[in-house]
């Protein structure tokens, strides 16, 4: 690597969507203390933090799905039934908590394990695995339910609020998240083989890289993670809501778009990531605070989808 890589032109060059994404981060937090005086305060902060928690745990999954050139669209449908399925094991019984959370955790990293299987045995895309899986879970989670049900457990529903300190519970452990992936990521074997399958598949084959091992550790990852994120989503509702997950496979991919990783795969920091999520928490909660109508906010969802792209596909012209 020559001199003129670590340039303080080509170091921002590199990480340009990064500064791009955390400026507008800062602005937007200039535009809401400039319009509500509630915005800049403690509490609404770590709401927007609570928030960020529960679509960042889902998008770190498909972050590293996508670092191997693949992606999941069943996200939200995982995240959907394990909802449903905890609360019907827990039944509002404190007996029931730990079998109930190892079982739908254990139900997540089951279907990432068929998707790599697929994926790698009968050499299926992963955008049609997935997708597949998308509609078929979906069909589960009705069949289920159509309406609410089951009910979380005391130690479950507390948790939502639960504080170490002054931070809550749900945020240390969003954190703890961040920090165990940028380890895997940076400091692991097996992060160094995430970003080697995803820059060419074939050449990391030819490395001696087990390319179906890496799927089968992300896409398991990525489910299991999307599991984790139902059982969040239980400890703030209390009951299993059928249309928790709706819409999810977008919002993930869009964080993971906006910080930065390459759809190609091969690219892609934590820190990036971290900052997709939070702008998308950070605007959702700012619209709302604006009183912005549904239909609006749908429009800035969907620009803002647009520009990330956008942006990305400059960034990889210029890296080119």
């Amino acid at each position: 690597m020559t001199t003129a890589s670590f340039s303080p032109r080509a170091i921002l060059r590199r990480n340009a969507t990064i500064l791009i994404v955390y400026g507008l981060i800062v602005i937007l937090l200039i535009i809401g203390t400039a319009s509500s005086e509630r915005f800049f305060t403690d509490r609404n902060l770590f709401n927007v933090l609570r928030q960020a928690a529960f679509l960042g745990v889902a998008a770190f999954g498909q972050m590293l799905v996508i670092l191997t050139g693949g992606i999941d669209l069943s996200v939200g449908s995982v995240v959907k039934v394990s909802v449903l399925v905890s609360a019907i094991l827990m039944s509002g019984d404190s007996n029931n908590t730990f079998a109930a959370i190892v079982l739908t955790l254990a139900f997540g990293v089951l279907v990432g394990f068929i998707h790599a299987f697929l994926i790698n045995r009968l050499r299926v895309a992963p955008f049609i695995v997935t997708l597949a899986s998308y509609v078929i879970l979906r069909g589960v989670a009705l069949n289920i339910s159509t309406s609410p049900i089951g009910k979380s457990s005391k130690e479950m529903l507390l948790f939502y609020d639960q504080r170490i300190g002054p931070v809550f519970a749900i945020i240390v452990l969003f954190v703890a998240i961040v920090i165990l992936l940028s380890i895997l990521l940076n400091r692991t074997v097996f992060g160094r083989h995430i970003y080697a399958v995803g820059g060419n598949p074939d050449v990391a084959h030819l490395a001696g890289i087990s390319v179906p091992l890496v799927r089968y550790g992300v896409y398991m990852l990525c489910s299991g993670l999307a599991a984790l994120c139902g059982l969040l989503w239980l400890s703030r509702m209390g009951i299993g809501d059928p249309v928790i997950g709706d819409g999810l496979e977008l919002d993930t991919i869009t964080a993971v778009i906006l910080g930065g990783t390459s759809l190609s795969g091969g690219r892609g920091k934590v820190i990036g990531v971290l900052g997709g999520v939070i702008l998308l928490s950070l605007t959702g909660n700012l619209l709302v605070a604006l009183k912005v109508n549904q239909w609006i906010q749908g429009l800035i969802q969907g620009a803002i989808i647009v520009a990330a792209v956008a942006l990305f596909r400059q960034e990889d012209k210029q890296s080119g």
